[in-house]
């Protein structure tokens, strides 16, 4: 049977500043545990976030450069969930107003020619800690050096139709991306991760199917090999009958498989709401045009 693949990508890019987003603390790669932290990334009583204005700037280009609308008025919201590398029980975020909106990447995709990527939203963000399953037998350790460091998140339309499209479409990504200086992204250091949502459908057909999501690779590469083991995986439960459930899945680079973990979240399940410790950010016309 002939089936169509739709493709989003969420690119996660780390901006390129010396501190994190919402407080003094280095953004060093390489440092010790949990020797970048304070009261503000930990998330102890009392202390009070304040936006790094350079990341801001950082984001602003890198927005400008993909052609997105600039909004001179976005808001910082709390994206709540738990999980043990994330210390205040929220992920300080950007949901309804974002940083940016409508932009586009064009690329030259083997099969179909000239492409042009929407990106839905560019919007800012703090980093979560990391696990670490390696370090003692049995049991998972929490750094926490990369809480709280700035990010952008650009999220793509549902355009690409292959992960050869997706792959390449990524590679031209990162070439504006480092033209920009908005971020040194690399794979490598964590600092671009690609989440890739994938749904089938019968050519011709213009409903979407039901979508997955792969998260946290950590290559172009691998990102085209997982959407292909999660394309054949798709198929062939859709052609036994079965249905595709919303999932969210890891990719085994070693094994070449895809393993779905939990179900995927909605947006009502992170209970979004502005985060009453920062005041909107508010951009002027005049403020813009210095960032071109």
């Amino acid at each position: 049977m002939t089936w169509e693949t739709v493709i989003g990508l969420e690119v996660h890019m780390q901006l390129r500043t010396a501190s994190k987003m919402f407080c003094a603390c280095s953004t060093a790669f390489g440092d010790p545990p949990n020797t970048n932290v304070c009261p503000v990334c930990l998330g102890l009583p009392g202390a009070l976030p304040v936006p790094n204005a350079h990341a801001i700037r950082l984001a602003a280009r890198a927005a400008l450069a993909l052609e997105c609308t600039l909004h001179h008025r976005s808001v910082f919201a709390r994206k709540n969930y738990f999980y043990p590398d994330l210390p205040k029980g929220y992920q300080i975020s950007q949901f309804d107003r974002p940083l940016a909106t409508d932009g586009v990447v064009r690329f030259e995709s083997a099969t179909r020619g000239p492409v042009s990527v929407t990106i839905q939203r560019l919007h800012i963000e703090e980093d979560a800690g990391k696990s670490l399953h390696d370090r003692i037998p049995g049991r998972t350790a929490v750094d926490l050096n990369r809480a709280g460091v700035p990010l952008a998140e650009i999220v793509s339309g549902p355009d690409l139709r292959s992960p050869t499209e997706a792959r390449a479409w990524l590679t031209v990504l990162r070439q504006i991306l480092l033209y920009t200086g908005a971020s040194d992204c690399s794979m490598e250091q964590g600092s671009l991760r690609v989440d890739a949502n994938l749904s089938i459908r019968r050519p011709g057909e213009t409903a979407l199917g039901t979508k997955t999501e792969v998260k946290n690779m950590n290559s172009f590469a691998n990102v085209e090999r997982a959407l292909e083991a999660e394309f054949a995986r798709q198929a062939a439960l859709l052609e036994g009958g079965r249905p595709v459930r919303q999932v969210t899945l890891l990719f085994d680079a070693g094994a070449g498989t895809v393993t779905p973990t939990r179900a995927k979240e909605d947006s009502h399940d992170y209970r979004y709401f502005p985060d009453p410790d920062l005041l909107p950010l508010v951009l002027t016309p005049a403020w813009e045009t210095e960032q071109r």
